[in-house]
């Protein structure tokens, strides 16, 4: 029996910040995919404050708003990384029509293979950024990841937007300072500061 593939679905999310405030970026619309608020990234950006020329490492990167938010905001350069093939092909596009291709690097790998990938090419962020899918055991195992590979340094900011219900045991992290935890109904942003 021949049966039409799905058609995919698109919305759009405003840019909140930057040279780039108001432009909207495409977003592919998924079962399960959940997409950072505007209210959510503002906050976050008001914490980190000044962007200009760090380096940004976006994991669980969907179709790039965080990427892209840095970027405007003065970011000098991100890496995204994306599993989802579909997901990653909208990042490249929106990267590609607000002229950021330049600055942003995508690996489309599970962030399994991509954190260890990073280390050994001796990649080093000023700003990680994870948003894996909720209540799906993926904070910790990133977490982990990072303390094992490490591609940050001291100062970098580490920000991890997790479900309410799937709260992280940060004791385990000594190199990791919790400097900012905040709720948003569902949404926890917790921040750390790498010693």
């Amino acid at each position: 029996m021949y049966s039409k593939p799905l058609k995919k679905t698109f919305s759009t999310l405003r840019i909140t910040g930057g040279f780039l405030k108001g432009r909207n970026i495409v977003l592919l619309e998924k079962s399960g995919v959940r997409y950072t608020s505007a209210k959510v990234r503002e906050a976050i950006f008001n914490i980190l404050g000044d962007m200009e020329g760090k380096k940004v490492l976006d994991l669980f990167a969907g179709s790039g708003s965080f990427t892209i938010e840095a970027l405007s905001r003065g970011a000098a350069s991100s890496t995204s990384v994306e599993i989802d093939r579909d997901m990653a092909k909208i990042l490249e596009k929106n990267l590609t029509s607000l002229d950021l291709k330049n600055s942003c690097h995508v690996l489309t790998m599970d962030v399994v293979y991509a954190v260890p990938f990073l280390a050994k090419r001796a990649f080093s962020y000023d700003i990680i950024f994870m948003d894996p899918p909720y209540d799906r055991g993926y904070v910790g195992e990133s977490m982990k990841l990072l303390a094992t590979d490490r591609i940050y340094h001291t100062g970098t900011i580490i920000i991890i937007e997790h479900s309410k219900r799937e709260v992280p045991v940060f004791s385990n992290f000594e190199r990791w300072q919790q400097v900012n935890s905040k709720s948003y109904g569902d949404t926890f942003i917790t921040l750390f500061q790498a010693d």
